[in-house]
């Protein structure tokens, strides 16, 4: 007797319909893994623009300003501070200034990076002065007068939340506990 080898139609069945309802489980897991990525990288990426700003206004002696950029694709010549208010998802750039003042001035002031806008879903909000710059004085210190926060959430709301602090000695504190600045 010859012995067939192979799945028959209703084991092959059987298979895919364990197989389905295991990926119907896993597919919103992986979904908030991806989220939580996002939210780790971006407030990953904000960090270190914070701590290039006070170590930049440090090395070079001047006030360096982080400041939300109006357009992220703009020309040097053209940047500008400002954007959508209360929100720093259109991006941000780092500049030296060189009058001592929070609005870039092509030809003033220094610029000494640019942020691309935020990653697809990361809602960046800030309480910096006027929403628009956090500024760094020439000892590291924040050059605004009071603690300085920013929230990073997504649409999952204040829950999965990261927020940054910079108090008044300069250094970022990084948080995901009581964040109450973020709404989808």
């Amino acid at each position: 007797m010859k012995m067939n080898k192979g799945f028959t139609l209703i084991e092959l069945m059987v298979s895919l319909a364990v197989m389905a309802i295991f990926l119907t489980m896993a597919i919103p897991a992986f979904t908030d893994v991806i989220k939580n990525n996002r939210l780790v990288s971006q407030t990953n990426s904000l960090v270190a623009d914070i701590n290039l700003a006070r170590s930049e206004a440090v090395k070079r002696g001047v006030q360096v300003i982080l400041c939300r950029s109006a357009n992220s694709t703009a020309a040097v010549s053209s940047l500008a501070c400002g954007g959508i208010a209360q929100t720093w998802t259109t991006g941000w750039f780092v500049f030296a200034s060189g009058d001592s003042n929070t609005t870039f001035t092509a030809g003033t002031d220094t610029l000494i990076k640019r942020s691309e806008i935020a990653r697809k879903g990361v809602i960046i909000k800030t309480n910096a002065s006027g929403d628009s710059s956090l500024a760094y004085n020439a000892d590291g210190t924040n050059g605004n007068s009071s603690t300085v926060l920013f929230a990073l959430c997504d649409d999952r709301g204040n829950t999965k939340g990261r927020e940054i602090q910079i108090i008044n000695t300069g250094r970022p504190r990084l948080t995901s506990e009581n964040i109450t600045n973020c709404t989808p």
